[in-house]
């Protein structure tokens, strides 16, 4: 093997240092693991070597890479299997009160049945079950956990982990691999015996729980070679964090820390190398690394504004599709993109069509289509969930009554009671209105062309708007209508057949995964390359992304567990998308607001000459603001509101002005600005379909 000097100098390094190996995206590091694992078991007990890989996947292939080598006796695992290994043992020891029993899946199902108690307080059950990863890759119990922002996250939690722990058995989910396991090498150390050398693969996505796994495992004269690139760090939301790079020599303090560059890419060439080099350089919070592209191609970055037209062209020109891949930064990207594809009926391998199924802004455009076809009994729930919008003004308790009434004929039939008590006039005149669109919704040909009614009639995105729980919520719900709307469009079904029809719906068009485009955000795509990569729907505010999660708290840091910059971590998701292609990037760079990471990805333009400094302006004493209600809080928006609301914040107008201006909380400015930008969109979408046209 032909050794480059980076990889020749990680791989001879010597037996009584730990290393950091800094590795480039396709930098070969693999390959360079195996070639030290080779060089290790001609010097040292083959049986107290330890090689950690990221997953299950990984960790099959890189033992199937050292038996091609010829190398035997190597203890290849993944830190969950490291976990379930300590859990033996202590099992073995008697340690344990009561036997434990893996639960694949187990989280999952947990938070489901959870769930049930907390509709309507917590969006999905998939809320809680991310929640309760992230608090046990902290190593925090129910106890510790805080969520200031949603409280009722942390009592889920706790409902999740007495199902998890109430019965006769232990039950032991991936999650609580590692998680368990600290908590027992905690009171009993030693249990796995003596370990000289670890070799941890993937080192920026490392968590607390496994970095204090890894403290607990290991000896004082026990080597680390811990390889990976923070600059690929994109895991945080599931508790990893890059720190754990620049705190490697104080964490593990045992041994003198040597650290090495593997900065040389045989995956891309100069273009890409350059262009990723350019953005990712800006992270103040990094390895300085510089990657040299030495691919085989030169490689090049194109910019388009019809994704799906160049996929089409492209793969009619004879590009094979499995070299082919469409990455973006989140879910609200994913709906949009996934809904055009598929109405392209381009074969794609995705995960996120469920996406397109479930959640608010289907579930809401189903249930139009379902009560504009069928007469069938209803229940309140389901009737109040289409009917309920602000500007409806129909009032609850009395709508209820009407359900207990008239429900057993069909939601028209509750619609249409003209002396419904309790109910203002314009309650009436809007409920009988909303019979009369659902009637002609009936009539019409297409699912499609009853949504394009619906939408022309009705503000959807004010309705979901009326049961939001945050703004990023609210987005996610008015794309997802939308994208449900454009698929329903291409499939040409009756409105009666539609939610059979996303049911059915097969992404890969016939096609075995083999033959399809890859489909996927940007973290199931880590690891992985292809020819020619897709980065869609580049929005400022949508990569990076303008909205966070809910933070995560513990009892000690109540107001969310520390991340780093957020605008580090969306510069390092976009680096690992562009650097998953080996020839070719094709950047979706729209004409109205595009990411400022466009921007980063060209040289620096000269600097201008310095202005002479004016004199310091004098700074006024902010106002304290009143406690009371903002005035105009609840009332509706009108169309001029929406105009100058637009106008003021992309002059730049901060939320906290917006919200003294038009007299409103801030929370409603933000929930606002994601219907005007929706509304925009749409239009925007409507005037290319009618282009195409």
């Amino acid at each position: 093997m032909d050794w480059t000097p980076e990889q020749a100098a990680i791989i001879g390094h010597p037996l009584g240092a730990h290393a950091l190996v800094h590795a480039a995206p396709g930098a070969g590091k693999t390959t360079t693991l195996v070639g030290r694992v080779a060089r290790l078991v001609e010097q040292v007990d083959v049986t107290r070597i330890r090689v950690v890989m990221f997953n299950k996947a990984i960790q099959e292939t890189f033992a199937e890479r050292l038996q091609r080598a010829g190398i035997s006796g190597v203890k290849v695992t993944t830190f969950d299997a490291l976990g379930l290994e300590v859990l033996g043992a202590a099992q073995r020891r008697r340690i344990l009160t009561r036997p434990f029993e893996v639960a694949a899946q187990g989280t999952k199902d947990w938070s489901q049945a959870v769930h049930r108690n907390y509709r309507g307080k917590i969006e999905k059950s998939d809320d809680i079950a991310d929640a309760v990863r992230f608090w046990k890759a902290h190593m925090v119990p129910p106890q510790r956990a805080a969520c200031e922002d949603a409280p009722q996250i942390v009592e889920a939690y706790r409902d999740v982990e007495d199902l998890r722990t109430g019965g006769d058995k232990l039950l032991i989910d991936f999650p609580d691999m590692v998680y368990t396991a600290v908590a027992i090498l905690r009171k009993h150390p030693c249990l796995l015996g003596p370990i000289d050398h670890v070799l941890i693969d993937e080192f920026q996505d490392i968590n607390p729980a496994r970095v204090e796994l890894l403290q607990r495992l290991i000896h004082d004269q026990t080597a680390l070679m811990a390889v990976g690139d923070a600059d690929q760090a994109i895991y945080e939301f599931s508790g990893a964090h890059p720190r754990f790079f620049s705190e490697f020599a104080d964490t593990f303090g045992n041994l003198p820390t040597r650290s090495y560059p593997l900065a040389h890419s045989f995956r891309f060439g100069p273009t890409i190398a350059t262009a990723a080099h350019r953005l990712i350089a800006r992270n103040e919070d990094r390895y300085p690394i510089e990657v040299v592209g030495r691919g085989k191609h030169e490689g090049r970055i194109h910019r388009v504004q019809d994704v799906p037209g160049t996929l089409q062209r492209l793969l009619t020109d004879g590009h094979p599709a499995p070299e082919l891949a469409v990455l973006y930064r989140g879910r609200v990207q994913a709906v949009t993109v996934v809904a055009e594809l598929a109405a392209r009926k381009i074969p794609m391998h995705t995960e996120d069509l469920d996406m397109l199924r479930k959640g608010r802004g289907p579930e809401l455009a189903l249930a139009y289509l379902r009560f504009a076809t069928s007469d069938a009994p209803v229940t309140f729930d389901d009737a109040w969930a289409a009917v309920y919008a602000p500007d409806r003004y129909i009032r609850k308790d009395a709508f209820m009554a009407q359900v207990r009434k008239h429900g057993r004929k069909g939601l028209r039939a509750v619609l249409a009671d003209k002396s419904a008590a309790d109910q203002p006039h314009g309650a009436i005149r809007a409920m009988a209105d909303l019979a009369d669109l659902l009637t002609r919704m009936g009539r019409c040909r297409t699912a499609g062309e009853a949504l394009d009614l619906l939408t022309r009639e009705t503000d959807i995105p004010g309705q979901l708007e009326g049961r939001k729980r945050s703004a990023l919520e609210l987005e996610m719900a008015i794309a997802a209508f939308d994208a449900a709307h454009t698929l329903l469009k291409s499939l040409k079904v009756r409105p009666a057949d539609a939610a059979q029809a996303l049911a059915d719906f097969d992404p890969r068009a016939g096609q075995t995964a083999d033959r399809c485009v890859w489909v996927s955000t940007i973290h199931r795509a880590k690891g992985k390359e292809w020819r020619t990569v897709f980065l869609p729907r580049l929005y400022e505010g949508l990569c990076p992304a303008a909205r966070q999660e809910q933070p995560l708290g513990t009892t000690d840091e109540p107001e969310g567990i520390e991340q780093s910059d957020p605008l580090e971590q969306e510069r390092r998701i976009f680096y690992v998308g562009l650097t998953r292609a080996i020839e070719t990037v094709y950047l979706e760079v729209p004409e109205q607001d595009p990411s400022s990471f466009i921007a980063e990805l060209e040289p620096p333009k000269p600097a201008a000459p310095a202005p002479k400094r004016a004199a310091a302006p004098v700074k006024k004493p902010t106002a304290r603001r009143p406690t009371t209600a903002p005035p105009n809080e609840g009332k509706p928006w009108t169309a001029e509101d929406d105009a100058a609301l637009a106008e003021a914040r992309a002059a730049g107008t901060s939320l906290d002005d917006l919200a003294e201006r038009f007299g409103r909380s801030t929370d409603a400015i933000d929930a606002r600005l994601v219907i005007v930008e929706s509304k925009r969109r749409r239009a925007e979408a409507r005037r290319r379909e009618l282009d195409d046209d």
